[in-house]
């Protein structure tokens, strides 16, 4: 009952030329006429879950739909109906299958009374299967729209289900198509997309990272694909929204944590699996540096700017960045690069993991913190009398320990974990701040020559940090103190 898919849109460019292929395929056209279901406070869709009711050329299916614990792959029942009228929908058939009844119970509760029709979808699908080695792959042409009341939003997309054989198979069998058609990786699902619909919202939630469970009998190659999983859990639905131009600064925020989330687990745990791709690294970096800008600006608005308007700066404006040094963050996501390297990511995660190995989970972990740890001790040494770029990596370093302690957390006392990270947090806030204050220097320093009252601006940065360089100081003086969990 596990469906793996991945989805894809199709830029408009592209769309007649693909879906000109699937006619010179013989594609089989099937029509879908679906209804979704949710209580008015979307007990269903807060759980990122799914049921609905869908007529398939002359029969009706029932499909509930939830989250499994990897990316690629979703919980999913189907019940055929049958060929009837419009049915009314039936909680009753799931009394036969433990696990969705369990389900059901457990979000709805006595709310499964007030289930409504929150949207419908109509879709004219155009669909064909393939054998590429072992694998058989379901190749789908979506095309239609997502309706509630008077609101409609177009669908034209495509999928790649797998019915038989690896993931593996499935990925290498998909990376042409995007590098042809420039497909870009969407995993908004037509629920949720119907979802915001149905709330008269454009822009969906920004997904935030979530606690990892690692076991301590893990082999430490299955540890790191559950941490790049769980980091690509963070990093998927805030691109797919960057993607699709429907975004928030929040967004962009957590996306640049993701990434530096995956960055961090590569470069402290990447010797724990020899399917690590060395490239990757420089790819996510690269990746990572066309989303700055646009976070530096976003941060400095909302939180530098109201600093500067309430001290009485008489000129508080950003100044524009040229239009040749930035690339469009919704580009970046959807470009060719970007989608590989994700799809790569997704393939390693599913990879078979190593059967033995002679390091111990915990106590490679608890190696691999201690160095980290003993540098950024090192570093508060000696913090004042470091030049800018080595506090830039004393920041790197603090926020690198922060994010494998996330990871590996769940192999300690959560007790002693919040008291590290609670002496570990002020440290990172100040460095913040003063990185912040560094990028808004550079950024004014241009101003100056055409405005002359933009050296308040600058005066008042220089002080801030000064103030902000010594309370990092001590900070890091504090932490250095700390003791260490593991």
């Amino acid at each position: 009952m596990l469906e793996v898919e991945l989805k894809f849109q199709i830029p408009l460019s592209h769309q007649k030329q693909i879906h000109q292929l699937f006619l010179s395929k013989n594609a089989r056209p099937i029509s879908l006429s679906a209804q979704y279901y949710d209580t008015p406070e979307r007990h269903l869709a807060q759980h990122n879950i799914s049921l609905r009711q869908r007529l398939e050329d002359s029969h009706w299916i029932q499909t509930l739909k939830a989250p499994s614990s990897h990316n690629l792959e979703r919980f999913e029942l189907e019940v055929d109906l049958g060929e009837v009228d419009q049915p009314e929908l039936d909680l009753k058939i799931y009394h036969a299958y433990p696990e969705a009844k369990n389900l059901l119970q457990q979000v709805l509760g006595k709310q499964v009374k007030n289930l409504i029709k929150q949207f419908e979808t109509d879709v004219e699908r155009l669909v064909y299967v393939i054998h590429y080695n072992c694998a058989e792959i379901e190749v789908s042409l979506d095309r239609g729209e997502i309706r509630h009341n008077n609101q409609t939003q177009v669908i034209y997309e495509i999928e790649f289900e797998l019915k038989q054989g690896s993931i593996q198979d499935l990925i290498k069998f998909i990376q042409p198509w995007v590098k042809q058609y420039h497909l870009w990786l969407d995993v908004r699902s037509k629920a949720q997309r119907g979802d915001l619909l149905a709330q008269n919202l454009k822009i969906s939630p920004a997904q935030f990272a979530s606690p990892l469970q690692l076991n301590q009998k893990d082999c430490i190659d299955s540890a790191l694909k559950q941490i790049v999983n769980n980091a690509l859990h963070h990093f998927l639905p805030n691109a797919s929204a960057i993607a699709s131009e429907y975004y928030s600064s929040e967004h962009v925020h957590q996306t640049r944590v993701a990434i530096r989330r995956l960055r961090s687990a590569l470069r402290v745990f990447g010797d724990w699996s020899t399917d690590v791709d060395p490239d990757w690294q420089a790819q996510l970096t690269s990746l990572f540096r066309q989303l700055g800008s646009t976070r530096d600006r976003d941060a400095l608005s909302e939180g530098l700017l109201p600093q500067l308007e309430a001290a009485g700066a008489p000129f508080v404006q950003l100044p524009n960045l040229p239009e040749e040094n930035s690339i469009p963050i919704d580009t970046s996501l959807r470009s060719v690069d970007s989608v590989h390297l994700l799809l790569a990511l997704l393939q390693f995660v599913h990879q078979p993991g190593a059967k033995k190995q002679k390091t111990t989970l915990k106590k490679d972990s608890a190696k691999k913190l201690q160095k980290l740890h003993q540098q950024i001790c090192k570093d508060a040494d000696q913090f004042l009398e470091l030049d800018i770029e080595s506090r830039h990596r004393t920041r790197k370093r603090v926020k690198r320990l922060r994010y494998c302690i996330e990871f590996i957390a769940s192999l300690y006392p959560s007790k002693d974990v919040k008291n590290y990270l609670k002496g570990l947090k002020p440290a990172q806030e100040s460095l913040g701040h003063y990185n912040d204050l560094n990028v808004a220097e550079a950024m004014f320093q241009d101003i100056v020559k055409r405005k002359q009252k933009a050296w308040f601006i600058l005066g008042w940065i220089a002080n801030e940090k000064k103030y902000t360089l010594q309370q990092a100081q001590e900070h890091l003086d504090t932490f250095s103190k700390t003791e260490t969990f593991w």
